[in-house]
């Protein structure tokens, strides 16, 4: 009796342990990768997969947690700590803090910390916020569908559309934003049709018109002493003046010949390595410059390098690392840009890399 009662003991403290056992195994998660867009930074990667900055430069064993590139696959580990709640937001025309913080039903102090901004009464438009504790609205109901082309990113289309990027990524329950593909169909919330493109003016070449005079019917009296000439039938032709007048604009990878805005590297330069990239970023009204590049046989794949605020004169624009893109030819291009949104004549520069 007495070792049919311990057996029945120890078998009860055995499905008790191994229950305990089971209860307590963490759930398996696969880790996300995100590709890292234009303008985002770790923090603002961390907050909205709500991760740490530490166990994303932990996973991706980054050296620099202040050096990311567009293009870069970045793991996203889960499990490793929250980070508080919020949201992102872009400044808009007319925007000041105290606005923002009343309307996601937070503080200027704490968008201000959240931020590390140094003066509180200046942000600009475009400029994207993280919203701390924020009490996000509803997305809003009105907005248009655009079908995703080949070269797009969320960035860019919700910049093209003037709205928040997290908007468009919470409106269609995207899981991986840097995720989005050729003809996939979004729903850009609170966004007007844009104003369509006007066609590209083809002239059609227009005929030249020959109108033949009818000669006249000479007549001519039958006395021998007349003599009859027949006049040389004229022809009389009238070309039309083209109504339509169109200009040949430059091809896709011809250096405007009147570009000087870029010094460094010149035309046909020859660089490996870290470079400077030179020149003078300044126009009146002046808003931003970017640096970008793109492959030579990738005429409409421009690729972001740099951006600053500030002007520059015949000074140093950027520093690219052209170590982990392999040897032939590129592009260099310098964008200028006011704040009305007007892009200066572009300077491009036709380089080779070679390592």
């Amino acid at each position: 009796m007495r070792t049919k009662l311990l057996a029945m003991v120890l078998l009860i403290a055995m499905l008790t342990l191994n229950f305990a056992v089971v209860q307590a195994a963490p759930p398996r998660s696969d880790p996300i990768i995100h590709v890292v867009q234009w303008g985002e930074t770790l923090t603002m990667i961390a907050r909205h997969y709500g991760v740490t900055v530490q166990s994303i430069v932990q996973a991706n064993n980054l050296r620099d947690p202040n050096y990311i590139y567009v293009g870069q696959r970045l793991i996203i580990p889960t499990g490793t700590g929250t980070l508080p709640g919020g949201t992102y937001y872009t400044v808009r025309r007319g925007d000041n803090l105290t606005l923002i913080a009343a309307r996601f039903g937070t503080t200027v102090a704490a968008i201000v910390q959240a931020n590390n901004l140094q003066n509180p009464s200046f942000i600009y438009a475009g400029q994207v916020l993280f919203i701390p504790g924020a009490v996000v609205p509803p997305v809003s109901g009105t907005g248009v569908y655009y079908t995703v082309r080949p070269g797009d990113t969320l960035i860019g289309i919700a910049y093209r559309f003037g709205v928040n990027y997290w908007d468009i990524v919470r409106a269609n329950n995207i899981a991986n934003p840097s995720r989005i593909y050729v003809g996939q169909r979004l729903f850009i919330p609170g966004a007007a049709a844009p104003t369509p493109t006007p066609p590209v003016c083809t002239p059609t070449p227009v005929p030249v018109v020959c109108v033949t005079a009818t000669p006249t019917p000479v007549v001519c009296t039958p006395t021998p002493a007349v003599v009859c000439v027949t006049p040389t039938t004229a022809v009389v032709c009238v070309t039309p003046t083209p109504a339509v007048v169109c200009v040949t604009p430059t091809p896709v990878g011809t250096l405007p010949p009147t570009c000087r805005d870029l010094t460094y590297p010149p035309n046909n330069a020859v660089v490996k390595g870290e470079i400077e990239i030179r020149g003078t970023a300044d126009v009146q009204n002046f808003w931003y410059y970017k640096i970008e590049f793109r492959f030579d046989n990738e005429p409409n794949l421009w690729r972001y390098i740099y951006s600053a605020y500030a002007p520059v004169h015949d000074g140093v624009l950027a520093v690219w690392n052209t170590s982990p893109l392999p040897n032939g030819v590129y592009w260099l291009r310098l964008a200028v840009v006011d704040r009305t949104g007007n892009y200066r004549p572009g300077c491009e520069a036709r380089i080779t890399i070679t390592h």
